[in-house]
């Protein structure tokens, strides 16, 4: 029996995150699924950043082209094929509960 040890609780949510790059390089890609404690982007077929890596990342609303969500600090803790696992570093970004 698998036990998550997982502190936030996930949410499997498609959302627009902008990243950004220590070099000030960005992409804007799509979520997994995103936490109070942080999320995971999917980077199919996109270079994926090293774990350990300071990233920034911004929630967008597209069809407005508007930031949604301040902008956090994030560090990648994890890489698979699909994309990266990110944990926030300050908790700007938090989802609140509905």
């Amino acid at each position: 029996m698998h036990m998550d040890k997982r502190k936030f609780p996930r949410k499997n949510v498609t959302l627009s995150i902008k990243i950004t790059y220590p070099s000030g390089e960005s992409q804007t890609v799509s979520t997994r699924d995103i936490s109070d404690g942080g999320l995971f982007l999917i980077l199919d077929k996109l270079d994926k950043p090293s774990i350990g890596e300071l990233v920034t990342v911004e929630l967008f609303d597209n069809s407005q082209n508007i930031e949604v969500l301040p902008s956090s600090d994030a560090v990648v803790v994890r890489q698979e094929s699909a994309g990266i696992g990110l944990s926030f570093i300050d908790m700007n970004f938090a989802m609140d509960d509905d």
